[in-house]
């Protein structure tokens, strides 16, 4: 049965969303991870044989990018649409062009746990007229926005790969993480029919920084490309560089946390997405 065209654009969103932010015309996304101890840098660990393979009981972190992946990241964003110039969304009147994006992502056992939230500059006054309407109380040309997502990812092997279902509108896409040695891994999201949605490539150096980029497609075209620069942060400084970001795109307070990748309400709290006392900050 063919997608309906009223759900193209949302369905364009779901993708990047498993690790950035999204508008009604792509989708971006991005891991987090949790603050950990210092990784000590050690021979890489081999795969387990299938036949001693436990998945259930695996341990991500017995794996060099798991390590460096597990903690708080804060990165600068950037989302092209399919002509290479920054996006514009006619659903999300922000600026797509330098934008932040806030991730913890905590490996336990044979999961990963990813929690995001991206903050969104106010478009340029001079962009904005009478047809222009802001997300929430805010106005077009004074205020930013944020969005919040959520994905998680057990794992698939005992080669230290990990995947999971994504459902949207219906249907199951498949997402994959493939590690390829200690510095680099492979995420994507597939459509139900098998066909690629999302390529996103991560490299991880050992500074405590990472680079990722990711390509969008929807029926074999290009629809969008995001270029990712962010380094790993202690808690405290994650939740302080949160409140600065927003003093500095003027986001109200009773926008904090307070939409999903698709534009709706997130119909929860920042204390509840990230699963944590944030009042005790």
């Amino acid at each position: 049965m063919p997608i309906p065209q009223y759900l193209i654009p949302s369905l364009l969103c779901i993708s990047i969303s498993i690790l950035s932010g999204c508008n009604d015309d792509n989708t971006n996304s991005a891991i987090a991870t949790e603050e950990s101890p210092l990784v000590t840098e050690s021979d890489p660990v081999l795969a387990v044989t299938e036949d001693n393979c436990d998945v259930d009981n695996f341990q991500l972190l017995d794996f060099i990018p798991w390590q460096r992946e597990n903690g708080w990241w804060v990165g600068e964003y950037t989302l092209l649409g399919a002509d290479g110039t920054p996006q514009i969304s006619n659903r999300w009147p922000y600026r797509y062009d330098n934008y932040k994006g806030f991730i913890h992502l905590e490996v336990i056992g044979n999961a990963i746990k990813q929690r995001n939230v991206f903050l969104y500059p106010p478009k340029l006054a001079e962009l904005c007229d009478e047809t222009t309407i802001a997300i929430g109380n805010g106005l077009c040309g004074i205020n930013g926005n944020e969005k919040i997502f959520s994905a998680d990812q057990k794992a698939s092997d005992c080669s230290g790969n990990i995947s999971g279902p994504f459902e949207s509108f219906g249907m199951t896409l498949n997402t994959n993480t493939t590690l390829i040695g200690d510095d680099t891994v492979l995420y994507q999201v597939r459509m139900p029919d098998g066909s690629i949605m999302q390529n996103q490539l991560t490299t991880l150096p050992p500074n405590d920084t990472r680079v990722r980029t990711a390509q969008g497609f929807f029926s074999g075209s290009s629809t969008y490309t995001s270029y990712y620069r962010e380094r790993k942060v202690t808690q405290e400084e994650f939740f302080q560089l949160l409140a600065e970001t927003r003093a500095e795109y003027n986001i109200l307070e009773t926008d904090y946390c307070g939409y999903d990748n698709t534009n709706q309400p997130s119909q929860t709290t920042c204390d509840e997405h990230f699963e944590l006392d944030l009042s005790a900050e």
